[in-house]
């Protein structure tokens, strides 16, 4: 019985207040808030920082191959195989049609790296290139547009378009990228002979 009385006592407050903001024009609940709280700031809840379950594994992952380099190399290639994080600093890895690009190999930069890329190749060459729409790619306009999709999911750039062009055996000079994250690069052979430019 005090509990229902309580309740109605409550209600009848509640409407009362309600009836004065209306008629004398109190300030309403937000600008209430916002008084109370520069007042009182010590009584502000917390707010905790959301966990993410994706976004914790993606930094130990990224730690953990952080961990290996006390210098993180700028470039580095090797043979592809499904799963190879395709950044030197990064671990984003291609999601979609790895049999395609699996006779490749991969060059890897920096995945914000902006200065060119100089191969110096004995042999004819082609050069395999997976486009982010964000970025700006005019330089792709004179390179064949191939009849696949790769998917390497980034947190600031998808790349998805594949690009080839065939390069003449000689010094061969490759645009990073950008000016979002840069561009995966593949390479039809093995070359040793590649530097960042200065």
């Amino acid at each position: 019985m005090k509990k229902k009385k309580l309740f109605l006592l409550c209600t009848l407050i509640f409407f009362l207040f309600l009836i004065a903001i209306s008629k004398f024009q109190l300030p309403h609940f937000n600008q209430i808030k916002i008084f109370f709280f520069k007042f009182f700031p010590q009584t502000q809840i917390e707010k905790k920082p959301i966990e993410d379950p994706i976004i914790n594994q993606y930094q130990k992952k990224r730690e953990k191959i952080l961990s290996k380099f006390k210098i993180l190399p700028k470039i580095k290639i090797l043979k592809y195989s499904p799963g190879v994080n395709i950044w030197t600093d990064r671990a984003y890895y291609n999601q979609k049609n790895d049999n395609k690009i699996n006779n490749l190999f991969l060059l890897k930069q920096q995945r914000h790296n902006t200065k060119d890329i100089i191969i110096n190749s004995e042999e004819d060459i082609e050069i395999v290139r997976v486009k982010c729409t964000l970025n700006n790619n005019q330089i792709y306009k004179n390179w064949n547009k191939l009849d696949y999709e790769l998917l390497i999911i980034g947190e600031s750039c998808i790349h998805d378009k594949v690009y080839s062009k065939k390069y003449k055996a000689g010094r061969i000079v490759i645009f990073a990228g950008g000016p979002i994250s840069s561009d995966p690069i593949f390479i039809s052979k093995l070359i040793d002979d590649i530097i960042i430019d200065k």
